[in-house]
């Protein structure tokens, strides 16, 4: 059997990974009257994720009368009522050790990145992409201009590790961008030592900068054109003006007196000629030219240029999560159901990633919804997962 499907196996552990919630907790809705249990909510997210005719709590409430459905997820039947209110008052943390298991059992091994050979190992399992994404569609706009929680809709900043290919962290907020829904801010409060943080412009600020760099990690950031106070130009080697590498600068930043905080470390400025690997936007003007800040010294100019590059992998796992995993239709409107949702379609991603060993599209996203819906043997499902991985590494 191949290596990386030989893991196959623990697509079967889908559901039943969910049984250490069982009983881990309880409530009673407002009134008392329903029993209310956290293993058997997020089993049956989990089940809406792998089948995606089910996009509604009607709809999970109907097929928890399935006697099938019940032996699965080794729950009962449940009423609208209890699925409504349970978005309410769960506390997704505790979904997290559960994420946290998975990722520490994972590999570290990612081999949908190409063109890393040149690239030392150690600054690719650091690499962490970091960004956010909105959580709003169409038939909730109205409920949620009526919502004094969001009336903006909700944002979920990630950090998305780009070795391994999996969200290592999320946190869901309002989409204001203001005070603590700053994706600035956001970040500070959940720096972590030995990462590579590469960020796009929404993320420069100086202070970030500071508190990365002194929690023992590195960043990336792409910057919009500011003036430069000393330039130490550094000389460019034929592979980094190969990669597209225009400028490379010690710099001193600032032309004028600012409250901006300073600095506390050499800052090195390189430009790259080209746009970025992503959608042009209508807000804001297109640039021919990449600028980025960076803390890393010694690194040459076209490995950061590519480290960079890997940033546009959280935009596709953005795209997996809303467009295949189905998370533009959000169950709950209630802060603590739109993370539990989240959770899940993470330690769904952690699944499938532990069950194929690499990342999946939309496809293989396809066989194994069909596999564990029972139309599908393994040997077909391995077969499948074959083709594709042979047709992936064609394109790579």
């Amino acid at each position: 059997m191949p290596e990386h499907v030989e893991g196959v196996r623990y697509l079967q552990m889908v559901f039943p990974v969910l049984r250490e919630l069982k009983g881990r907790e309880v409530q009673r809705d407002r009134a008392g009257n329903r029993r209310l249990e956290y293993g058997q909510y997020a089993s049956l997210l989990l089940l809406s994720l792998f089948n995606p005719v089910l996009q509604s709590l009607r709809g999970l409430q109907r097929a928890s009368d399935l006697r099938k459905v019940q032996k699965i997820l080794n729950g009962s039947r449940t009423s609208l009522g209890s699925l409504s209110e349970a978005g309410h008052v769960f506390d997704p943390a505790v979904m997290r050790p559960l994420i946290e298991e998975r990722l520490a059992g994972l590999s570290r091994s990612n081999k949908r990145i190409s063109g890393g050979a040149t690239i030392p190992q150690q600054l690719l399992q650091q690499l962490t992409a970091v960004d956010g994404t909105l959580l709003r569609v169409l038939p909730q706009i109205t409920q949620a201009s009526l919502n004094p929680r969001a009336p903006d809709g909700w944002k979920l900043h990630t950090q998305f590790s780009v070795w391994r290919g999996v969200p290592e962290d999320a946190v869901l907020t309002d989409a204001r961008g203001q005070n603590e829904s700053d994706e600035r801010i956001v970040l500070e409060s959940r720096l972590q030592s030995d990462r590579l943080y590469v960020m796009d412009s929404g993320y420069e600020k100086y202070s970030l900068f500071n508190k990365i760099v002194a929690g023992g990690s590195s960043y990336i950031c792409r910057v919009r054109p500011r003036s430069v106070r000393s330039s130490e130009p550094q000389p460019l080697s034929p592979e980094a003006v190969a990669a597209g590498v225009v400028e490379d600068s010690l710099v001193e930043l600032g032309g004028r007196p600012s409250r901006a905080e300073k600095l506390s470390h050499r800052v090195r400025r390189i430009v790259i000629q080209g746009k970025p690997p992503a959608r042009p936007r209508s807000d804001r003007p297109s640039r021919d030219q990449i600028i980025l800040l960076t803390n890393l010294l010694d690194v040459p100019g076209e490995i950061i240029a590519q480290l960079y590059r890997y940033r546009w992998l959280i935009e596709l796992f953005f795209r997996f999560l809303k467009h295949v995993l189905g998370c533009r239709k959000l169950i709950s409107e209630h802060p603590h159901g739109i993370t539990l949702q989240v959770y899940c379609a993470i330690l769904a991603c952690l699944l499938l990633a532990e069950a194929t060993g690499g990342s999946l599209n939309r496809r293989g996203y396809e066989l194994v919804c069909l596999y564990l819906m029972g139309w599908a043997e393994e040997d077909e499902l391995i077969a499948g997962l074959e083709r594709l991985r042979a047709t992936e590494n064609k394109r790579t």
